[in-house]
């Protein structure tokens, strides 16, 4: 009398297990690619809508906003002390989205995760205008990768810091 057992080898079962494992592992990687474009992208829209509204404070007062800031809503950057750079200690300022308000049904918020986790005065990925009221007026875009992103604006200058960037271009060209 012969008995048949039907059920996998373990070799049959070791090969199932490695194409699921290399499987989950595409994903994963493909997944966080995903993530960080997606971020990129709110930060980017969220700068272009800003400059969208200092081209029309722009025509509309004949000069460009006079004080600095970090861009979005006075919650934007809550999960850091207010704070868009550590090091700057720059927050979203009240008195720059009241000059700003006519210009902007909403403050776009820009991605707030830190491009540089762990590290000291590390950036948050976000937005920035800086002026020194007499000859630059600028948007700084921090964000991870390695090239700075088309805002529609003259890119100035940029820097790497740990896996991300930040990009500075002038909003007055």
């Amino acid at each position: 009398m012969s008995k048949t057992r039907s059920g996998f080898t373990i070799v049959e079962l070791l090969i199932v297990i490695v194409v699921i494992g290399v499987l989950a592992a595409i994903t994963v990687v493909a997944y966080d690619g995903i993530q960080t474009r997606a971020k990129n992208t709110k930060t980017v829209n969220a700068a272009v809508s800003w400059i969208k509204a200092f081209k029309l404070y722009n025509a509309d007062k004949g000069s460009w906003p006079t004080t600095y800031s970090c861009l979005g809503d006075t919650t934007t950057y809550v999960g850091n002390n207010g704070q868009c750079w550590d090091n700057i200690a720059w927050v979203v300022k009240p008195t720059f989205l009241t000059m700003m308000q006519p210009y902007m049904s909403s403050y776009p918020e820009p991605d707030t995760t830190d491009i540089w986790a762990g590290s000291v005065n590390s950036p948050r990925r976000g937005l920035m205008f800086n002026t020194d009221n007499a000859t630059y007026w600028q948007i700084w875009v921090f964000q991870l990768g390695a090239s700075c992103p088309n805002v529609g604006l003259t890119l100035t200058s940029q820097n790497a810091y740990g896996p991300g960037r930040y990009c500075i271009y002038n909003v007055n060209s």
